[in-house]
């Protein structure tokens, strides 16, 4: 539905007069996405936006504590960024099977899905 997506009544004009939690909104944004708990394929996502994991407690009011959105998690610092830009420079060409590539795992797949799962209730007891 169209107006989901703009106008007064929309999602994220919702979300920002907190009318919605940021959990409800994420969700939302899942379902306009065609996510689906019905799908290991299609799991709802939701982004890791903490940076910092060392402290004992989290400093909400320091920015360096969450991770900068406009940037994938391979590039979130530059050890990480080089790394992904060397594996996708030294990529074999004669190489048949594939392309060059930064990514190696999409970040939402049926296996990773199943082991997040089956440490969750009523899984656990399941696979006992």
């Amino acid at each position: 539905d169209l107006s989901t997506l703009i106008g007064e009544t929309s999602v994220t004009e919702k979300w920002l007069r907190g009318d919605m939690t940021n959990f409800q909104y994420l969700m939302e944004l899942n379902t306009l996405a065609g996510r689906t708990y019905n799908d290991l394929m299609q799991y709802p996502v939701f982004p890791w936006i903490v940076a910092d994991y060392t402290s004992e407690e989290l400093d909400l009011t320091n920015p360096k504590t969450f991770r900068d959105l406009s940037k994938p998690m391979g590039a979130q610092t530059q050890k990480r960024l080089d790394e992904f830009i060397k594996r996708y420079r030294e990529w074999d060409e004669n190489s048949p099977d594939s392309a060059p590539y930064h990514y190696g795992t999409h970040y939402s797949s049926a296996m990773i899905v199943s082991s997040f799962l089956v440490r969750l209730e009523p899984f656990t007891q399941h696979f006992l």
